[in-house]
């Protein structure tokens, strides 16, 4: 049985969580990738590689960031959809602020200095039981 969350409940389980999907369309179709992330005034914000695929899919476009949590031996879970414009981070004092503690803290190796905001036009979420 599914159970629509609403909003608040979404934006709740976006706070608590720390890796997210990330879905786009990329040179070769679309791609879906795993990016620790931070939620900050409502906005989402990873880290990628200046010049990357995934930093260059990101300028201007719509974008589609999902997480969830599933529990197999329960057969339960739920997910929730952000769909929203993504850009890359120019702001001087923004960046300051996400370069500080608050800020996203990737697991992949390698130097992720640009960061990128989605800013959620669409918030939807489900739960499902079981029946």
């Amino acid at each position: 049985m599914f159970q629509h969350l609403p909003p608040e409940e979404c934006r709740e389980l976006l706070d608590a969580k720390s890796v997210g999907r990330v879905a786009f369309d990329g040179p070769d179709g679309p791609q879906v990738l795993p990016v620790n992330y931070v939620v900050l005034r409502r906005d989402i914000f990873f880290r990628t590689a200046t010049g990357s695929t995934l930093a260059n899919a990101m300028r201007g476009t719509r974008v589609a960031f999902e997480i969830d949590d599933v529990d197999e031996f329960l057969e339960s879970g739920w997910s929730v959809l952000a769909v929203g414009h993504a850009e890359l981070v120019d702001d001087p004092d923004l960046l300051v602020e996400l370069w500080g503690d608050q800020g996203p803290k990737p697991w992949a190796a390698g130097l992720r200095t640009q960061f990128v905001r989605i800013t959620p036009t669409r918030l939807t979420g489900r739960r499902v039981v079981q029946a």
